[in-house]
């Protein structure tokens, strides 16, 4: 584990990279299902991975295979209010974005599925803009956690004690809002060489 320090005046914080940080698409409330079929690793979501495969053996285009993945999900019961081509981006880190992506090291291998159920149980306004926005900041997170910009931080007292620690944070910033006041003011990137 790579551990990333800054001595300062006591008290002492230590920021370090979050190794058992589990996936934000089991552990935080999400607005949909991100599926993606890859051989390289597992779908976040792999509730509807097998109607993904199947219809996407059929579609002439991306337009039909969501056609056909709505229309079997609604045969199945299932309220959907939007689906979205996903595109993965690998060049050392991995990222993800809503459309479809062409160049060196796309990947137009998925979908992000809306439901109503899950729409609802995350915000009232379901605006397809909106909805755009919350999607696009859990695909951010999820690549964040993926390419393990995750931290934890360590908080010591004069005689070396810990004070607070925490993990699961996605940014440093984040961070400041766990410290004391003094600590409001510092660059926590600068711990971060």
């Amino acid at each position: 584990m790579k551990t990333y320090k800054k001595i300062t005046e006591e008290p002492k914080l230590e920021i370090f990279h979050d190794d058992f940080s589990g996936s934000p698409r089991n552990s935080m409330s999400n607005l949909g299902y991100m599926t993606i079929v890859s051989n390289k690793y597992v779908s976040p979501n792999p509730d509807f991975l097998e109607t993904v495969k199947s219809t996407g053996n059929v579609a002439k285009s991306s337009k039909e295979h969501i056609e056909l993945i709505k229309a079997e999900l609604e045969t199945d019961g299932v309220d959907v209010l939007y689906i979205y081509p996903l595109t993965t981006y690998e060049h050392g880190n991995r990222s993800f974005s809503l459309g479809s992506g062409f160049g060196f090291d796309y990947s137009n291998n998925g979908f992000y599925i809306v439901t109503k159920e899950l729409a609802e149980e995350i915000t009232d306004d379901l605006t397809e803009d909106n909805i755009k926005t919350i999607i696009e900041d859990e695909l951010e997170t999820y690549a964040s956690w993926g390419n393990g910009e995750v931290y934890r931080f360590v908080l010591y007292d004069n005689d070396g004690e810990v004070v607070d620690q925490m993990g699961g944070f996605y940014d440093l910033d984040s961070i400041k809002g766990c410290l004391p006041s003094e600590w409001k003011n510092e660059d926590l990137e600068e711990y971060v060489k």
